[in-house]
């Protein structure tokens, strides 16, 4: 993709662009088209945004809580649009430095549940009260990749980009429980909620290949696939909040963790050649996963921490522009 934009922006009459695109000190660089081979030197830079209709995905414990009439309901937040934004500066011969942000905030209402709530008695104990509850949650994510690549042209209709960074990860999930307290305590308390806080945030290495298989009429494949080790802080916070203000049964727990993650993109393009530079239209569906990166209590045994992983998953539109630097 990089080599045809380089050699449409070559034979633009606008001042500069046949300056910027050839490469005249030895060693040249070969554009003939081979087995491998990369773009002549070019100076652009691109600018894209797309927008995200993502759902959270969590797994183990974590992913399912007591039903109001008995047995197990999955916890399935909704679909939720966010965005990621990027900008690239190209030179040599198919080097690219890019930076871009991927940011997801939704909040939602899971539904009704059965489960308990600690009551603090007249005596000064706490106990276990089986009760029904309202769940909401809030996601909340952010990823920054400034990286380094390298494209390569493998024959006409393929070309890879190779690139390798740094990535920046911050996950949080808030949620809120609602009990529906019953008398004789409803009239001493004022009703309970239970606000529950995780959240893991790392920096580490990343790599990735983005693929494409071009097609006529501007039109190819495209296959992204990346993988992070990230090194950072998981932390877990819980309490059970009375409308009278007295706070029961406070929790707290941090660790240091390394968390792997894992993502893949399918789609499709449409470049778009322009006076100016070059605009694409991509759409497709993406995946990503970090693993074991929240811990808190398992759904199952409140006294037990336990790992969840953290995902996102559906499709993603976007555009970008390519123009001379």
């Amino acid at each position: 993709m990089v080599k045809k934009i380089t050699l449409m922006i070559l034979g633009l009459s606008v001042s500069g662009f046949s300056a910027a695109g050839m490469y005249s000190t030895p060693p040249v660089p070969t554009c003939v088209p081979g087995d491998v081979t990369v773009p002549c030197e070019a100076r652009l830079w691109d600018i894209g945004v797309q927008a995200l209709y993502l759902q959270p995905i969590y797994n183990g414990g974590h992913a399912y809580l007591t039903a109001e009439t008995g047995g197990l309901r999955a916890i399935e937040p909704d679909f939720g649009w966010g965005y990621r934004v990027e900008g690239s500066y190209h030179f040599k011969t198919g080097n690219d430095v890019t930076m871009n942000w991927l940011h997801y905030d939704v909040d939602d209402h899971l539904g009704n549940f059965s489960g308990q709530y600690p009551q603090l008695l007249p005596t000064g104990t706490v106990t276990l009260i089986p009760t029904t509850f309202r769940a909401f949650v809030s996601n909340k994510f952010d990823q920054v990749n400034l990286i380094v690549g390298q494209h390569v042209d493998m024959g006409l209709l393929k070309n890879a980009r190779f690139y390798a960074g740094g990535q920046y990860a911050n996950i949080r999930v808030d949620s809120v429980l609602f009990y529906n307290v019953r008398p004789p305590f409803l009239n001493s308390i004022g009703g309970a909620r239970g606000p529950n806080n995780i959240d893991f945030n790392g920096f580490g290495p990343t790599i990735g290949i983005n693929y494409s298989y071009a097609l006529p009429y501007g039109l190819s494949l495209t296959a992204n696939t990346a993988s992070s080790i990230l090194y950072g802080s998981s932390r877990f916070e819980a309490m059970t909040i009375y409308n009278n203000g007295l706070v029961v049964r406070p929790m707290y727990a941090s660790k240091k963790q390394i968390v792997p993650s894992f993502e893949v993109k399918l789609g499709a393009n449409y470049a778009y050649p322009l006076a100016q530079g070059l605009l694409s239209i991509e759409g497709g569906y993406q995946a990503l996963n970090y693993f074991n990166a929240l811990q808190a209590p398992s759904s199952f045994a409140s006294t037990v921490l336990s790992s969840s992983n953290f995902g996102l998953y559906g499709p993603y539109f976007g555009v970008k522009w390519l123009g001379a630097a």
